[in-house]
């Protein structure tokens, strides 16, 4: 087995683009395109309930984190949860990023790669502001960092009703309204964002 440098990190954020990842309070990530969250297997066609079942773990300290000698990649939160990403056939299964950009990903099949950190390693920029009409929700984050991430880059800080979430992402923005110091994002779904600040 091989040990990925989670243990004692905290879940800082949990969001899902194309596929789940946890955010740990160093920096570094984990992507996952299927796992199993304590017998709830997730993947593309339930990543919303899969959303709803790692949100508990925002604020948890990360007990194990390894790679079986199959590729399976297991994190376990002590007795709060335990997740399992087993190699997939067709696609990566998970990718673990580290606060200094080395990555450690499993190709279809189980194969492990390692890819060294960049030189310059990029940051994140995402600039809070309000999205522009047609603006297409990319990204919802829960946790310390909770909002909506959009196309044009902009991000609204906003607690995403979890049971609704699939209304949001990858709905685009339709109208915006000012009431009362809140900002009403109505999206394509029909579906109506608030937040008091952009």
């Amino acid at each position: 087995m091989m040990e990925i440098q989670l243990k004692s990190l905290r879940v800082r954020n949990v969001h899902l683009d194309f596929d789940l990842s946890l955010e740990f309070d160093d920096g570094s990530t984990v992507g996952l395109s299927e796992l199993d969250v304590d017998g709830l297997l997730v993947d593309e066609d339930n990543q919303f309930e899969g959303l709803r079942a790692l949100n508990p773990l925002v604020g948890a300290i990360c007990s194990t984190a390894e790679v079986t000698t199959s590729g399976a990649l297991v994190i376990g939160f002590g007795s709060r949860a335990v997740i399992r990403a087993s190699p997939r056939d067709d696609v990566e299964s998970w990718e673990y990023t580290a606060a200094s950009g080395a990555t450690v990903l499993c190709l279809p099949g189980g194969e492990i790669e390692y890819l060294a950190a960049p030189e310059a390693r990029r940051a994140e920029s995402h600039r809070p502001g309000l999205p522009a009409i047609d603006a297409t929700a990319v990204r919802i984050s829960v946790g310390e960092d909770g909002g909506i991430t959009f196309s044009d880059n902009t991000m609204i800080r906003t607690t995403v009703d979890l049971a609704s979430a699939y209304l949001v992402l990858r709905e685009s923005v339709r109208a915006i309204r000012h009431l009362d110091g809140v900002h009403c994002l109505e999206l394509s779904s029909g579906y109506v964002v608030r937040s008091s600040s952009p």
